[in-house]
């Protein structure tokens, strides 16, 4: 059973494979991440290990080699990065990221979700230009929304199951 903290590493990498093409960097990353934490497979130590340049195919492979040990069935990507999106806007809300940066990696999402209408409000958030320009916000003000932003988004967003295969 993964712990919070690992399900929300998984939650970010699911997202991330859906997002970009590939993703071995992102999958090795994980592996090494859930290794460090404790959890111990013998594909999970091959994908963590595997050297640069990587075969994108040997990785997926051994990716879903660990998803299926760990019994997590794969979400759709829709789903995937809709919790990947959940995960940035809570490290907005803790402080973990910055708004900043936060909002550009929800617009990145958001563009991937084809501009799903409850998450609208990103899009503005993410034009700097238009919240000091348009809207007359301070760097402080834009912060300020992105967060409140966050914590709507946040309960309207779902993370996908992680259950058993």
């Amino acid at each position: 059973m993964l712990s919070n903290d690992q399900k929300l590493e998984t939650y970010r990498v699911l997202g991330l494979t859906a997002m970009f093409s590939g993703g071995s960097e992102y999958k090795i990353a994980w592996a090494m991440y859930l290794l460090e934490s404790g959890i111990e497979t013998e594909n999970l130590a091959v994908l963590a290990t595997l050297l640069k340049p990587v075969n994108e195919f040997e990785a997926e492979d051994y990716f879903n080699r660990v998803l299926s040990e760990l019994r997590i069935t794969r979400p759709t990507s829709l789903t995937a990065i809709e919790g990947y999106a959940k995960v940035l806007t809570k490290e907005i809300i803790e402080g973990i990221l910055t708004p900043e940066k936060g909002v550009a990696k929800i617009y990145e999402a958001i563009i991937h979700l084809d501009y799903p209408g409850s998450l609208g409000e990103f899009t503005a958030l993410e034009d700097e230009w238009y919240c000091e320009c348009i809207n007359g916000w301070s760097l402080e003000q834009r912060a300020e929304e992105i967060v409140k932003a966050s914590k709507d988004a946040y309960g309207i967003l779902q993370y996908p199951s992680l259950s058993e295969a």
